[in-house]
């Protein structure tokens, strides 16, 4: 799979892929894209979150 990025933002992710380590701008890409993932899995449902607080339980 190809995802298509601006030349700006690859750059980025290249130069700090190379300061942290990482064999390859695509493997440091990737494991961002996997951490946003799983903190936004862990997030309760913005609605949920909201209709509890407006019936006072959080």
């Amino acid at each position: 799979m190809n995802i298509e990025i601006d030349d700006t933002l690859y750059e980025r992710i290249d130069d700090r892929a190379a300061r942290k380590e990482f064999e390859s701008a695509d493997e440091y890409a990737e494991t961002i894209l996997r951490i946003v993932l799983d903190e936004l899995e862990d997030e309760p449902d913005r609605d949920v979150q909201d209709r509890l607080e407006d019936l006072g339980y959080m």
